[in-house]
């Protein structure tokens, strides 16, 4: 996938934050290892949990992928 079809995709997603999954289709990685980083604080993206769910805000990821 490219950048401008990564940024695409994101802007497509009706909500405001993102889950763990759909930030590794867009960055890689591993979704488990974003919800870790983010119970043991070291996840440096804006987030919230909702209950025991992690969302990343979606803005923050156009950002930093578009530049």
């Amino acid at each position: 996938m490219t950048r401008e079809e990564k940024l695409e995709w994101l802007r497509s997603l009706p909500q405001e934050t993102i889950s763990p999954q759909q930030l590794a289709k867009v960055d890689g990685g591993d979704p488990y290892s974003y919800n870790i980083a983010a119970k043991e604080g070291k996840l440096e993206l804006p987030h919230i949990w909702r209950g025991r769910n992690l969302r990343i805000w979606k803005d923050t990821v156009i950002k930093l992928i578009g530049g």
